[in-house]
């Protein structure tokens, strides 16, 4: 919990670091994705617990007491370094995510994270490009003709 706060982010990709004795080469394999929704306290039975019904005291000894590889989704959700800006943002909105991590599309290792403020990032710049300069509508509205603005 404490790196996610001290980085700012609320998920990140949980990674193992394969090094290649020949080449000295390190790979970094996901191998899982930790978000801040992962740490909240939950029923045995996967329900989150309602608050007011655990000691504040338990409910931060069963979340401090469990492991990065107890509480990670493994095999996450990925996208690659071929795919569009689109296809993140409709993996996100299918599986309900607010950020991917993303591999390459080579060899498979973890090369970033792309976000819902990325997705947004990209929609705003597509669509500034699609609109027509403000200096295109010089035209004024006294200047149209009686009969076109009737």
């Amino acid at each position: 919990i404490a790196t996610l706060l001290r980085a700012g982010v609320s998920g990140a990709p949980v990674v193992e670091r394969l090094k290649d004795a020949e080449t000295d080469r390190v790979d970094t394999r996901i191998v899982g994705f930790v978000s801040s929704f992962d740490f909240l306290p939950r029923e045995e039975s996967g329900s989150l617990v309602t608050l007011g019904e655990m000691e504040d005291s338990e409910t931060a000894r069963r979340i401090l007491g469990r492991s990065v590889r107890d509480i990670m989704t493994r095999d996450p959700v990925t996208v690659t370094t071929n795919d569009l800006m689109k296809t993140a943002a409709e993996t996100m909105a299918k599986h309900r995510l607010h950020a991917l991590p993303v591999v390459d599309a080579k060899h498979g290792n973890l090369v970033g994270i792309v976000t819902a403020k990325d997705v947004m990032r990209d929609v705003i710049k597509m669509a500034s490009k699609a609109l027509p300069a403000e200096d295109t509508y010089s035209q004024s509205m006294a200047d149209i003709p009686d009969n076109l603005a009737a």
